[in-house]
């Protein structure tokens, strides 16, 4: 009952509106309650973490290496896209709970199937990730997309910097985030072994 008060109180207000005081507020008891149930604010934050990893509409597996990566990556971004709160605890907090681990689990076995040795597969999953979350980070963030960077790009004089300006003016329409699958199987085509390239 906590762990879902919690879930809706950061959708609802984000992340700084869950305090163990307007959780017992809500809950109607006192904050040292809380305590019996929930050690301390990190332990709630990994649970809803945990909340957040349990909601992941994982496919069924695929047989191909590529598909099964590609599936879930795909939805542990569509996740974390929904509940763009939890992405600062991942990053910033380092926290996470056991329920990631079938995820992590299946994306690791198919990195395996696909060729890669145990040292390579660690290695593509942390530049997986590192993207995953990254683009997450610039695409979805309630942070808005003209910021002072892709204005100064978009600005760019075309004297001075002819290619800056050229990309700018041929970029495709949309924020970044329209790109994650597209940028997603350019980086499988430089990680997976030929063999299960398409």
């Amino acid at each position: 009952m906590i762990v879902e008060h919690a879930m809706r109180l950061v959708r609802g207000y984000g992340l700084q509106a869950v305090t163990m005081r307007r959780l017992a507020d809500e809950l109607g008891t006192a904050p040292m309650s809380l305590y019996r149930h929930i050690p301390d604010r990190q332990a709630l934050m990994v649970a809803m973490l945990d909340q957040v990893a349990r909601e992941i509409r994982l496919p069924p597996p695929a047989g191909d290496p590529r598909a099964e990566i590609t599936a879930v990556l795909t939805a542990i971004h569509d996740a974390l896209h929904r509940d763009s709160w939890a992405i600062s605890l991942i990053v910033t907090d380092k926290l996470a709970g056991p329920a990631i681990m079938p995820a992590l689990e299946r994306l690791f076995a198919a990195l395996r199937r696909a060729g890669l040795t145990l040292r390579d597969s660690r290695v593509a999953y942390a530049l997986l990730w590192h993207y995953t979350v990254g683009e997450l980070l610039d695409a979805h963030m309630d942070i808005p997309d003209d910021t002072f960077a892709r204005q100064m790009i978009r600005d760019a004089d075309p004297d001075a910097y002819p290619t800056l300006a050229a990309v700018a003016q041929a970029a495709p329409p949309g924020p970044p985030g329209d790109w994650f699958a597209e940028n997603l199987q350019r980086l499988l085509d430089g990680l997976l072994p030929p063999i299960v390239r398409p």
